[in-house]
């Protein structure tokens, strides 16, 4: 799944827009979310539909797959709000706490949707090089360069070490399970230690080195009244709450 994410966000449809014009939009859209009521939590997360499916051209499968796993972390931590657990065991929904669980989810998944529109429209160079004009530290930026890297040698280890427990033995055991993440720890830390001496090992700079394709600044006028139609009924929204 991250490496299809990933690959989206070279080949969508909004790949011409400038980082920085994304960056701004999706933390416009979060800051609404976030002081805003139910209309405009449901209006973000109708827009932020449109813009990633309809626009950016992303499949809705895709889109599809990235809000069902937020809503099943999501749906877990919302059982400790309407279902309490007694001594003796007796499970019990609290009624009074659905209403609220129920806004918590819509913003929750309206606030996902806007950091997916950026995950899935931006490739993750284009966010390095926005945080490098920012003036931001060069430690900070390397870090995030690191744990980008880091999620692919994590993914590509889990997968290897999957295959290998399967053809092996084929077990599902929990005593399998435990061995599988014990491997994966002890690869995913060999690949990282690999990756730091190979930085090192370039004439003593410790610092990884990251391109990025210019954007071009040309954004079409659909996309330019879709953003004024979504501005207006945001408006309204906040206005009629």
């Amino acid at each position: 799944m991250i490496r299809e994410f990933d690959r989206w966000a070279y080949d969508n449809r909004l790949r011409a827009w400038r980082a920085e014009w994304k960056l701004i939009v999706a933390f416009v859209m979060l800051a609404v979310v976030m002081m805003g009521g139910w209309r405009e939590q449901w209006l973000v997360l109708i827009g932020m539909a449109y813009w990633i499916v309809a626009r950016a051209r992303v499949p809705f499968s895709v889109y599809g797959k990235a809000m069902l796993a937020a809503s099943v972390f999501l749906g877990l931590s919302l059982l400790t709000l309407v279902v309490s657990v007694s001594v003796p065991f007796q499970i019990t929904f609290i009624d009074s706490q659905l209403q609220p669980a129920a806004k918590l989810a819509v913003r929750s998944l309206a606030a996902w949707s806007c950091l997916f529109f950026l995950l899935i429209t931006t490739p993750a160079p284009d966010l390095i090089a926005v945080l490098r004009r920012m003036r931001l530290p060069a430690a900070l930026v390397e870090l995030c360069f690191l744990m980008y890297r880091f999620i692919f040698l994590l993914e590509q280890a889990a997968a290897e070490l999957m295959l290998a427990l399967r053809a092996r033995s084929g077990g599902t055991y929990w005593r399998h399970g435990g061995m599988l993440m014990y491997q994966l720890w002890m690869k995913t830390w060999q690949s990282y230690e690999a990756f730091s001496r190979s930085l090192a090992a370039r004439g003593g700079v410790a610092s990884a080195g990251h391109t990025h394709q210019r954007e071009k600044a040309h954004v079409p006028l659909v996309d330019v009244a879709a953003g004024i139609i979504m501005a207006l009924l945001l408006g309204w929204a906040w206005r009629k709450g």
